[in-house]
């Protein structure tokens, strides 16, 4: 089951959901931010982001 932990950013709230060993943020609490459409524009031009999809589990 995955477990929620919440942190603060910059005046924002971020979900961190675990789920086994590995970590995952929430791109919506991400995106709720000021600069919102900034950072998934960051995000999507990162090279580790289009590589991800990309490998066999």
């Amino acid at each position: 089951m995955a477990k929620n932990k919440k942190i603060i950013v910059d005046g924002a709230e971020i979900t961190i959901l675990k789920n086994k060993d590995e970590d995952f943020i929430s791109l919506t609490d991400m995106s709720k931010s000021q600069m919102q459409e900034a950072i998934i524009i960051k995000w999507l031009s990162l090279k580790s982001t289009i590589e991800m999809p990309s490998k066999k589990i």
